[in-house]
């Protein structure tokens, strides 16, 4: 029921990214946590469509709780404090001068599974929540104005169905959301909370690329506090608890006139990355999980197509070649919020007979800039520090896009926060517009995507929501 077709020049896995279970992709998260910054929630006159209806100083209440939820090793984001805290890092942290690049700390989550960690303390006796499994809802429904909801209709995949009755009602399903509120179209033709338009709209992901070498004169180990998890640190008996990443500074912001990103390395052999080895990778990735490789004759192709690349990346792991291995610079953006990249409703439909997902995820001029300025700013900030310099692979904003554009499986927009009905789907306090019983919880409320990962700032939304109906309700 998660497939889905997607349309346009960028294409994302919406079938295998996203787990439909208790607990839902915490099942599959890498764990890496940081909040966003004060900069995402504000108004920059360079990036159309930006600004949150409140500041970060009123979801900062919401982040100690959250920190607690996702179980995280501190809360304490200076890379000072970290610095003080291990002498290797010590050692090894790269002097920047703060601007035009600094530093931004990702604590690591356990990863914290939320569908098993916390199942237990749901099931105890008395603890005022019930949790219905295997329950699809298909259908918001509403009073004849439209105004208010009076139930949620579910269906199994054996047919059966239900309806859900409450006061008050919260959609917390991604991008799911927005699907649900176009189908309920009983009342409103064009679906719930959409006399705008607005519903599906504003589709965004992290715009990540693996783009360009780091050749840098550095201290062995330099690159591992630099660097998101890799399938083989996973083995490791120790690993840090925090990622120091390069983040462009506010100030670098706005004088480039660029959205807010972080820059990771990652060491591997050479043609680890192409698209040969990554199909492998995939295609291995699925059968450990026990499932049939989709796009399988795809995949083997583009391995086939790539397979000098592929035996030389399996020759140099697995005897260990150094003169094989690269430090390789991944870009992680903020996108540009964009009207015209959505998702919408196809003609397929799913086997409870719902009409598939169909998405057009869009890339601009601004996330193309956003991309080679920082890169640049990076260059000229390793050379001023005389460390080392890069090679450069992407330089040109009239060049097309290289190919391993992803949106590292982070699903954002589509039922936007705003307090203008015409340009969001969902208020300050996260209840759809004109509906006065209607909440949604998620990634899919976020104005802006900021340059971090989602699930602990999700979560802060998630408590910040929970408060105003407890004094809503009481």
């Amino acid at each position: 029921m998660n497939d889905a077709d997607c349309v346009g020049e960028h294409r994302v896995d919406l079938l295998w990214s996203r787990l439909r279970y208790f607990g839902g992709t915490t099942g599959h998260w890498g764990g890496n946590c940081a909040p966003l910054d004060e900069q995402d929630f504000e108004e920059r006159a360079w990036v159309p469509d930006s600004g949150w209806p409140f500041p970060k100083s009123e979801l900062d209440a919401s982040y100690p709780k959250a920190y607690e939820y996702c179980e995280l090793p501190s809360a304490n984001f200076s890379a000072d404090y970290w610095a003080a805290q291990s002498a290797s890092f010590r050692e090894r942290r790269i002097s920047l001068a703060g601007d035009p690049i600094g530093e931004k700390i990702m604590l690591k989550s356990p990863p914290t599974r939320f569908g098993e960690v916390y199942r237990n303390a749901l099931a105890q006796p008395g603890n005022r929540c019930d949790v219905y499994l295997h329950a699809n809802v298909v259908e918001i429904e509403t009073n004849e104005e439209a105004n208010r909801v009076t139930a949620l209709r579910t269906k199994g995949i054996d047919g059966q169905t239900c309806r859900f009755r409450a006061g008050v009602f919260i959609l917390a399903s991604g991008i799911e959301n927005a699907r649900l509120l176009l189908l309920s179209n009983r009342v409103r033709p064009r679906g719930l909370g959409n006399d705008h338009d607005v519903v599906g709209r504003y589709f965004m992901a992290h715009t990540t690329l693996r783009t360009g070498r780091a050749m840098l004169s550095l201290p062995e180990g330099t690159a591992s506090y630099y660097a998101t998890l890799g399938w083989e640190q996973r083995f490791l008996n120790e690993i840090s608890p925090f990622i120091d990443a390069l983040q462009p500074s506010r100030a670098a912001q706005e004088r480039e006139g660029i959205l807010n990103s972080v820059v990771f390395f990652e060491e591997s052999y050479e043609g680890e990355k192409t698209p040969g080895f990554v199909a492998m990778r995939r295609i291995a990735k699925q059968i450990v999980h026990g499932r049939m490789p989709s796009n399988l004759v795809r995949d083997l192709g583009i391995v086939v197509g790539d397979l000098d690349e592929v035996v030389k990346a399996l020759y140099a792991r697995s005897v260990g070649d150094r003169s094989y291995k690269i430090l390789q610079t991944r870009f992680f953006c903020e996108q540009a919020p964009d009207r015209d990249s959505r998702v919408g409703l196809g003609d397929d439909l799913d086997a409870l007979g719902q009409r598939k997902l169909v998405l057009d995820w869009r890339l601009n001029d601004l996330d193309k800039r956003t991309v080679i300025r920082t890169q640049k700013l990076l260059a000229e900030q390793f050379g001023g520090l005389g460390v080392g310099r890069l090679q450069v692979e992407f330089d040109s904003e009239t060049d097309p896009w290289p190919r391993g554009v992803d949106s590292s499986a982070h699903f954002m927009g589509t039922t936007r926060m705003s307090t203008d009905p015409r340009r969001g789907v969902v208020d300050g306090d996260c209840r759809v517009h004109g509906i006065d019983n209607l909440y949604v919880a998620g990634g899919s409320v976020m104005p802006t995507s900021g340059a971090t990962m989602v699930t602990v700032n999700i979560v802060a939304l998630a408590v910040r929501l929970a408060g105003h109906l407890r004094s809503r309700l009481s």
